[in-house]
């Protein structure tokens, strides 16, 4: 049983959980004051004892000594409410996504950040907007192409999706087909012209490398998604998570009613996972990772504060961590992001 590291956001920071078998040990890293951690902490490429974070109010912090100590990396970073922070696993580059939404990019590890400003005069941009007051849009997800540091892909939430190739320079509103409530989008490990998106309203596939989108749902039966997790050296076979409802239905005394799924046909149909599961899920799933070693073994974080893990490709589950409760109300600190690494 492989010994694994779980990083582990929270709305009060992270957690860093060391399983060593099927014992695990939590060590608490509060980031205290950066609003939590909505996005999987970045490991970096080329230096693994460094540490990004990117914050709710505090933009993008780093640490150099494995989450120990943290300092601000935010000179052009003009938005410090930070969604989703990826790094291109070649060039090194970082990419944040943003509220009110915007994209920025930095190419010195976080030293300075500079705004994609082309996409704030997208011709449907005046229509991006969110749910709730101030109705304010972010961009949610950002997904890089490994062969292809100039291909860009993010979701709105809500916006649709869009889309740059030349990296970052200019920027295309993709509207034909996903859904308007953008969760995240994907480009498929060598399966070029195939991009998937997780929304507010089930899956979408393009099979015309983004030219149009349609519903890719069969089998799912709750439609609030979480990420998409896929293993490069098997992208035909996904793992996600959803609810029956969005975030307000989520305190209601049934719960979110939420179900995990495989794929096994990249996406185009769903079966819904139980072994080990309650039959009735109560917690929101808010964050799934898969494991960058095993194509087997899979990570989902609910907002009671739960991990769950299968390695046996979801035939079976059990708790893998839980992060407790913080404040004065001792409230669950809920899981908001997950990344997996070795330990």
């Amino acid at each position: 049983m492989a010994n694994r590291t779980l990083l582990i956001g929270t709305a009060y920071g992270f957690v860093k959980v060391v399983r060593n078998g099927r014992e695990s040990d939590a060590y608490s890293n509060e980031l205290a004051n950066s609003g939590g951690v909505r996005c999987p902490l970045v490991v970096d490429c080329q230096h693994p004892r460094t540490l990004f974070a990117g914050t709710a109010r505090a933009g993008v912090l780093r640490s150099d000594d494995d989450g120990e100590t943290w300092v601000a990396v935010n000179d052009g970073l003009a938005k410090p409410d930070v969604w989703w922070l990826e790094q291109h696993p070649v060039t090194g580059e970082l990419w944040a996504g943003v509220s009110p939404a915007g994209i920025f990019r930095s190419a010195d590890r976080g030293e300075h950040w500079h705004e994609c400003e082309q996409l704030q005069t997208l011709p449907r941009i005046g229509e991006w907007t969110f749910p709730h007051p101030p109705h304010i849009p972010h961009v949610k997800h950002i997904s890089l192409r490994p062969d292809d540091p100039a291909d860009i892909l993010a979701a709105v939430e809500e916006g649709w999706l869009i889309r740059s190739r030349d990296g970052g320079q200019t920027w295309t509103n993709l509207t034909a087909g996903p859904e308007f409530d953008s969760h995240t989008a994907y480009f498929v490990p060598n399966q070029p012209r195939t991009l998937i998106s997780t929304s507010g309203q089930g899956v979408y596939r393009s099979e015309d490398n983004g030219a149009s989108f349609s519903r890719s749902d069969a089998g799912l039966d709750r439609r609030y998604m979480a990420q998409i997790a896929m293993h490069p050296a098997r992208p035909d076979v996904m793992y996600t998570a959803a609810a029956a409802v969005p975030p307000p239905g989520w305190a209601r005394s049934e719960g979110a009613h939420s179900a995990v799924y495989k794929s096994t046909d990249t996406g185009k149909s769903w079966t819904r996972l139980t072994g080990g599961l309650a039959e009735d899920l109560k917690a929101a799933p808010r964050a799934v990772a898969g494991d960058p070693e095993d194509p087997e073994s899979v990570y989902v974080g609910f907002t009671d504060g739960a991990v769950w893990m299968t390695e046996d490709g979801g035939a079976s589950f059990r708790p893998a961590a839980h992060v407790g409760f913080y404040g004065a109300k001792d409230r669950p600190a809920g899981v908001t992001s997950l990344r997996v690494i070795a330990a």
